[in-house]
């Protein structure tokens, strides 16, 4: 059949023109996740999470501290105790260090809300990869259909161009009317405006995907099916439920309010620490006055009353517990909803592309026979132009379809967080 051996062969000249080194899907979103700001931004949204959890363990360990001064002046003693004014270099210097010994439970709430804004961000970064693939996917299709559909167009228009030719020729020897050299004037315009049409379609795919990948599109080779999808509902939504990043991050969401409520509660009890204390003082009260200290001991702060502010903390963050929690259970509800479309999306476009494919073949069948027709003179050329358009329409939508069926299992693996 013409019109499948032309794809054929324009597939063909495609692979041979490509470079020594195809393009896979996967190596798309290789290079696209080494690329992409997206991930450069959650990569490190997750770096300054775990600094914040270094901080926060920080409360339980020691801290030593030194402190010193030095000066040049006069000290006029007044003749006190018979002592004459004298220029001296006061000096003073202390070194202490602290150990926490009951915070009561606000560094372990300050640990505990760290730890949950580095599993939110460990989800931000899983959800950010799983959806830039996807969109790979999605710009990666977009290319490799836009070629195919502009390659298709391209024949239509040399095949209209020749029907015209013929039905202008035709007209002047008087066997056919001006109709149909108007009507083939009217694909063959018909035919140049799809073309055109389809050739700004595949500058804007290709501006997205190199966008996303950082190169362009060059040397793209088919499209896979995309990951599998879990074979019932039921099981897709179990996985959701456990490994969503929208739910692991408002799961996290609520860990981290639950911790700061904690760390608020924590705020009514005292603090508790053992210290260690030296210092030495030189030239301080008078000429020559020497003194060294070293102390070790407990000190203890407890704040009982500040006018109502932490009494004021405990109730918004308790407020803020009780938002995450209502958080959580929408992003579970929508996350749901979310993996049914999706996961009867994966189901229906793999039919889709079944029948788009079979009505590619037939309407392929259907021009080879109304070709002969025309060429036998039992259609006119108009059939042929109808069945041109026809075939045409059909091989677009059978590799739209296919690009479909990939780019919805891919967006259904970024919701399952399996990909």
């Amino acid at each position: 059949m013409k019109l499948r051996r032309l794809i054929l062969l324009s597939t063909l000249a495609l692979a041979l023109a490509m470079p020594a080194q195809a393009v896979t899907l996967d190596e798309a979103i290789a290079a696209a996740l080494a690329h992409a700001p997206a991930v450069a931004a959650a990569d490190a949204d997750h770096d300054a999470a775990t600094a914040r959890l270094t901080q926060a363990q920080a409360g339980n360990r020691p801290t030593a501290s030194v402190r010193a001064s030095v000066g040049y002046g006069y000290l006029d003693t007044m003749n006190f105790f018979g002592m004459p004014g004298a220029t001296v270099t006061p000096i003073a210097a202390q070194a202490s260090i602290e150990q926490p010994l009951f915070t009561g439970g606000r560094v372990s709430a300050a640990n505990d809300r760290a730890r949950a804004g580095i599993a939110a961000t460990e989800a931000g970064r899983t959800a950010a990869r799983a959806e830039l693939a996807a969109d790979v996917a999605a710009a990666y299709g977009a290319v490799l259909t836009s070629d195919i559909v502009i390659s298709l167009y391209e024949h239509l228009v040399t095949q209209t161009a020749e029907i015209t030719r013929q039905a202008q020729q035709k007209f002047r020897v008087g066997e056919s009317p001006s109709t149909e050299v108007s009507q083939a004037q009217a694909r063959h315009a018909e035919a140049l405006g799809a073309l055109a049409q389809a050739r700004g379609a595949r500058a804007a795919a290709g501006a997205h995907y190199r966008n996303l990948v950082g190169v362009d599109p060059v040397g793209l080779t088919a499209l896979p099916a995309g990951p599998t999808a879990p074979a019932t509902l039921d099981a897709a939504v179990d996985i959701a439920a456990k490994n969503s990043p929208a739910v692991m991050q408002a799961q996290a969401a609520l860990a981290a309010a639950q911790a700061a409520a904690r760390g608020a509660k924590a705020d009514r009890l005292p603090t508790v620490g053992a210290f260690a204390e030296a210092s030495a003082i030189r030239d301080e009260f008078f000429p020559d006055y020497r003194a060294n200290a070293a102390t070790v001991g407990l000190r203890a702060n407890w704040q009982f009353y500040n006018g109502g502010r932490t009494e004021g903390r405990v109730a918004e963050t308790n407020a803020d517990v009780r938002a995450a929690e209502e958080r959580l259970r929408s992003a579970r509800a929508q996350i749901e909803e979310a993996v049914i479309a999706a996961w009867s999306g994966v189901q229906a476009t793999a039919l889709m592309a079944s029948a788009a494919a079979d009505q590619a073949r037939a309407a392929d069948a259907s021009l080879a026979s109304v070709r002969h027709e025309v060429r036998v003179g039992l259609k006119p050329q108009l059939d042929l132009l109808d069945a041109e358009r026809e075939a045409i329409a059909a091989a677009s939508n059978a590799a739209q379809a296919r690009a479909n069926r990939t780019v919805i299992a891919y967006r259904l693996g970024a919701l399952l967080g399996t990909y």
